[in-house]
């Protein structure tokens, strides 16, 4: 255990906070969060927090409180077992108390850096956050070796200090726990669609769905139903006859083709066209939906429809409801219940199927009641190499990598082949998910050798780290939704 380094280190990074703790104290508790959240992700790299890891954050801890007691003990016991062990102990009931309650999957001090450097157009945001990630490398390598769990986390570090929200507003000026998108006093983020201006939040959503990736007909056949329910809208604010119109919908096509992303758009779109209230998606499938006992099926659809209304509720592979040897199965009493609920509060949810285009087509012509209700057709279609690769760029650009051209031209390559060779059961979107974290995988095996990393290293995928064509054809089998 290099001791001695992660002291070094914890002063180093403590002189580089100065200047922001000069401008506000009420800093120091957003630190201090941010850090143990850090460490603790660190930590779960080797499955449990380390002395040296517990070590950094007292000695950051002391100082930041300017407590020169403690930080005297930690700087000159820690390598007595006993003041180790009982320092370790305080480090951490620390830690869990101040990260109580927070979200562990972000920090909340890029945010309001990024904020504070737009309004006093400073520049804290780059240094301290560089700062902070050189602590985080000297902590998973004070032990002189990194595994690649430690770099797997290090990457993890390094995207959640490049991640920010634009914060509306501060609390009390700088807050140390609580930014405008926190959580509300229950505990619960709230929606943000909720309270937005519908007109703003249907200009918003429409933008999100020419944005996406590929979907061609999808968007047009989206905006065409938007014009159509904006001239209903008009028509029956001023007293003309409307035409009739099912919200529902059915969604035909293969896996990993955006449907669940599209449905919860159309939410959002109805609830900016004022059709639903709140437009949130609800997902569940068969068992979701089918219980193995009399009496319970009822019970389950009931539940799931009230927790949908006023929104939508998305129903994934519905063919499912009707297996082709259904026996004694209880599909059939969902599919009853659901059509009934569905005419009870035909004005207070909007229901989306989705699946294989064969069997949705079948499932659909399956019931009368169903073919009532569900009149409105969305075709989804397998994503082309090209599409597949803005999608992985895309993927790659919010996570921060980047392709080198080479690297670029090989995964087209395997894309094409892949594409070429595909079956029904062709992952799409969900196929390149895989495929984006096996590279990254790859990339930290091939980095775990060197000893310095910058962030244009950590960046870079090579064409080593794209998987052979082998690998990928395995994930897209083993992909199927």
């Amino acid at each position: 255990m290099n001791s001695s380094l992660v002291k070094k280190e914890a002063n180093l990074l403590h002189k580089a906070l100065i200047p922001l703790l000069s401008i506000d104290a009420g800093f120091t508790e957003l630190i201090l969060v941010d850090i143990a959240k850090i460490i603790q992700i660190c930590g779960r790299s080797n499955g449990e927090l380390r002395s040296t890891e517990l070590l950094a954050y007292l000695v950051l801890y002391a100082l930041l409180k300017e407590d020169g007691e403690k930080l005297y003990a930690a700087l000159n016991r820690w390598d007595v077992t006993d003041d180790r062990i009982k320092y370790q102990k305080i480090t951490l009931q620390i830690m869990l108390n101040l990260t109580q309650g927070q979200p562990e999957d972000r920090l909340m001090l890029p945010s309001v850096l990024n904020r504070l450097d737009e309004e006093k157009n400073t520049h804290y945001l780059d240094s301290i956050t560089n700062a902070i990630y050189k602590f985080a490398q000297t902590i998973v390598k004070a032990d002189d070796a990194i595994s690649l769990a430690e770099m797997e986390a290090l990457s993890q570090v390094w995207q959640m200090l490049h991640t920010y929200q634009k914060l509306d507003r501060y609390q009390d000026g700088f807050p140390a726990t609580k930014t405008a998108e926190s959580a509300g006093e229950d505990g619960v983020k709230p929606d943000e669609s909720a309270s937005e201006d519908p007109a703003r939040l249907l200009e918003k959503t429409l933008t999100e769905l020419q944005e996406l990736v590929g979907l061609a007909n999808i968007k047009e056949e989206v905006q065409t139903l938007t014009n159509f329910l904006k001239v209903q809208k008009v028509r029956a604010e001023r007293g003309l006859a409307q035409t009739s119109v099912s919200l529902h919908c059915v969604f035909c096509g293969p896996p990993g083709t955006g449907k669940t992303t599209v449905a919860r758009l159309m939410g959002k779109i109805f609830r900016g066209l004022g059709f639903l209230k709140k437009g949130e998606l609800i997902e569940t499938d068969r068992s979701g939906m089918v219980a193995g006992y009399v009496g319970q099926t009822a019970k389950k659809v009931d539940d799931l429809i009230n927790s949908a209304l006023d929104g939508v509720l998305f129903i994934d592979e519905a063919y499912a409801l009707v297996p082709e040897e259904s026996g004694r199965d209880f599909g059939q009493e969902a599919i009853d219940i659901l059509l009934k609920r569905m005419e009870d509060y035909r004005d207070r949810m909007v229901v989306i199927v989705a699946g294989y285009t064969d069997e949705m087509t079948h499932f659909i012509g399956s019931n009368p009641g169903l073919e009532s209700r569900f009149n409105r057709y969305f075709y989804f279609k397998d994503y082309t190499p090209e599409e597949l690769l803005a999608i992985y760029e895309k993927m790659g650009e919010k996570s921060h990598f980047k392709l080198t051209p080479t690297a670029r031209e090989k995964l087209h390559q395997l894309l094409e082949n892949l594409y070429v060779n595909r079956d029904r059961n062709f992952g799409n979107g969900r196929l390149i998910r895989n495929l984006f974290e096996k590279t990254i995988e790859r990339q930290a095996n091939r980095l775990a050798v060197l000893s310095n990393f910058t962030n244009e290293i950590l960046m870079t995928i090579e064409p080593d780290d794209i998987p052979t064509q082998f690998e990928s054809d395995r994930m897209s089998i083993t992909n199927q939704a």
